[in-house]
């Protein structure tokens, strides 16, 4: 990432210096087949100790043994990882990047081209379904209001896997804009809330959406979507009525 990164100081090392985790050696030398249950007398009853206990037990001994080889100034030597602070100018980036994504998944459906896999380059590089779960309620979903995996996502947007799915990104759409209400930024993970409008591509009309979307740091350091709560105003979002014609004189 090139956003600005918090990171903790480290004793400096040589270039010949072991990089050693005990946490990360720990289940290297951690025994395949788990050893008999540690227990403890407690009131004259012997209770199994818990999985916890039993790997800290097990991180001890390989601690001493690593004193013992000399190798304590380095337990804690590798860098802690770092962590950039997700900052507004990175939400207004990771929505334009989706907005431009929903209306090029139009163009190639409008041109014949491969619209399907567009969709999927859009769901795996802006959503996070392979770092852990995503929260997706689209617009235009009732029946499978809540899109939990990436094959869900990828039906709503170009249909595929869901019966009701009309394919939202192949409507098509020829511009989306965002107007942020509200941001709230939490170190590497963040959220915006608002309004973002939907040019249709045949008419010029344009159709305005709530958003809700969640945000935090992959591992490579990029913005990734978490949350996706979308939803049309109360009533339809209805256009405001003309003004009453004055009376006549």
């Amino acid at each position: 990432s090139s956003r600005p990164s918090t990171a903790y100081p480290q004793p400096p090392l040589s270039s010949t210096s072991w990089m050693l985790s005990l946490y990360t050696l720990a289940p290297a030398y951690a025994p395949v087949t788990p050893a008999a249950p540690l227990s403890r007398a407690v009131s004259g009853v012997r209770r199994a100790a818990s999985p916890a206990a039993a790997a800290n037990s097990v991180r001890d001994s390989i601690a001493t043994t690593l004193l013992s080889l000399g190798l304590a100034a380095h337990l804690t030597a590798a860098p802690l990882p770092a962590f950039a602070e997700i900052t507004k100018a990175d939400i207004i980036a990771a929505e334009q990047k989706w907005g431009d994504g929903i209306v090029r998944v139009g163009e190639v459906y409008s041109k014949g081209g491969d619209y399907k896999m567009a969709a999927k380059v859009l769901v795996d590089s802006l959503y996070g379904y392979d770092q852990g779960p995503v929260l997706f309620k689209p617009t235009k979903a009732s029946e499978k209001e809540f899109r939990l995996t990436p094959g869900e996502a990828y039906s709503y947007f170009v249909t595929g896997q869901e019966v009701e799915d009309k394919g939202f990104a192949i409507h098509p759409w020829s511009k989306v804009r965002f107007d942020n209400k509200q941001f709230l930024l939490k170190g590497d993970s963040a959220a915006a809330m608002g309004n973002y409008y939907f040019t249709d591509a045949k008419t010029g009309e344009e159709t305005k959406v709530d958003f809700t979307f969640g945000y935090f740091e992959d591992v490579l350091g990029n913005v990734r979507i978490n949350l996706h709560h979308s939803s049309l105003p109360y009533g339809g979002g209805a256009k405001a009525a003309a003004p009453a014609a004055a009376p006549a004189a």
